[in-house]
């Protein structure tokens, strides 16, 4: 019985298939994988803060859907006369979770309106929640030198795993939830509609984070990037500004968790590991280029088109390939980083000069100046200073040859 209802959550509307489904499935993974390698650039493309913990940030995103957001959605069903069973206690959670979200399915079908608001909540909540994961691990790391800080963020990513798999009211444990499906309204194919929402918010986080980086706040950036001894010596607090960084960005990076859930309908820790949402976006920032989103757009369309291929047509590739495919995306990680650094160091897309609004570089480039400096009182009594000396120099070299 749960195993039907289970079917039924994850394959409820009209799907597409066959090259329809691979383009909908590249184009949600594009948006999910642009909002945190958009992200890790701006943190360490172009303020020097090598963020290797981004799984904890989309896992936050996750487990707002799955602990809190569910939560409240069969809150609300009961509140408008929907009889679920029990909820409250770890192992009802978890056993009762198939039966309820079909009844709360049921709740949302005629109900487009609460729908999007609880999308719209969820990505509320989870970006608050995202930054303020972003300063909780400032606090202990910030201050800590590049290669500690990402020892730090990589064992705060493999805790946040442990959370999720051994506390039942977060995501279910290592079983997971099943998630109310908010679009259940819609007649269509869901995935195609979220995968619509996830590209738009992927396109308003491009913006955002343009608009950020050319901004002085974003020359600031540059500058901590180049040197931080330079810009704390003239008065700017280096510490403050990493952390507001790192809170922003954590914040967006939620996002992408929050949209995952939503996708699938279905939250478990094992859906957020590391090396799916941290090695891969620092592979499609080094290879798109660092310092500037266009490249972070190229590297991450690159890398996910060709990971999605991959996966689909595993059981072709297996026939050309001596070893297991499972481990083929690993040796193409590994073998992808190595020949970019070698021949690409700077990415497909170099950063370019910095652009600051409002200043003609044309003119700049193309002005000459002229100065007379015979003509300059000033500039005449320097010059003659400086023969004055020349002259000096020259008689007590010929008194020393005497």
């Amino acid at each position: 019985m749960i195993q039907d209802i289970a079917l039924g959550l994850l394959t409820s509307g009209v799907a597409v298939s066959g090259t329809a489904r691979l383009i909908v499935d590249i184009a949600m993974y594009f948006g999910l994988f642009v909002i945190v390698a958009m992200a890790l650039n701006f943190q360490y493309g172009n303020a020097g803060i090598p963020n290797m913990g981004c799984a904890v940030q989309v896992i936050v995103g996750g487990f707002t859907v799955s602990a809190l957001t569910t939560r409240l959605i069969f809150t609300m069903a009961e509140s408008a006369g929907v009889v679920l069973r029990p909820w409250a206690e770890d192992l009802d959670w978890v056993y009762n979770n198939p039966f309820n979200v079909d009844l709360t399915n049921t709740f949302i079908e005629d109900k487009p309106m609460f729908g999007l608001s609880m999308l719209l909540f969820s990505l509320a909540v989870a970006l608050i929640l995202g930054a303020i994961i972003g300063w909780i691990i400032a606090l202990p790391a910030i201050r800590l030198r590049a290669t500690y800080l990402m020892i730090v963020l990589i064992t705060m990513a493999d805790a946040s795993q442990i959370f999720g798999r051994n506390v039942p009211w977060i995501s279910g444990g290592t079983l997971g939830i099943f998630i109310p499906d908010i679009l259940r309204w819609y007649s269509g194919d869901r995935t195609i509609l979220m995968a619509i929402i996830t590209l738009l918010i992927g396109l308003v986080s491009f913006f955002i984070f343009r608009t950020m980086l050319n901004s002085p706040y974003g020359r600031l950036m540059r500058s901590i990037r180049e040197n931080e001894i330079t810009v704390g010596s003239v008065g700017k607090n280096v510490v403050g500004i990493r952390r507001n960084i790192l809170m922003f960005a954590s914040g967006i990076t939620a996002l992408s968790g929050t949209l995952l859930a939503f996708y699938f309908s279905y939250v478990v820790e094992a859906n957020y590991q590391r090396a799916f949402w941290t090695y891969w976006p620092w592979l499609m920032l080094i290879l798109g280029g660092p310092g500037n989103n266009a490249g972070t757009f190229l590297g991450c369309a690159l890398v996910v088109a060709m990971r999605r291929v991959i996966i689909v047509n595993k059981w072709f590739l297996q026939e050309v390939f001596f070893f297991p495919i499972a481990y083929f995306e690993a040796i193409l990680l590994g073998v992808l980083l190595i020949v970019v650094i070698m021949f690409r160091p700077n990415g497909l897309i170099p950063e370019k000069l910095l652009y600051i609004p409002g200043v003609n570089y044309r003119r700049l480039v193309n002005e000459e100046v002229v100065v007379d400096w015979r003509s300059a009182p000033k500039a005449r009594g320097v010059s003659s200073g400086i023969s004055g000396i020349f002259r000096t120099l020259g008689g007590k070299k010929e008194e020393a040859g005497e």
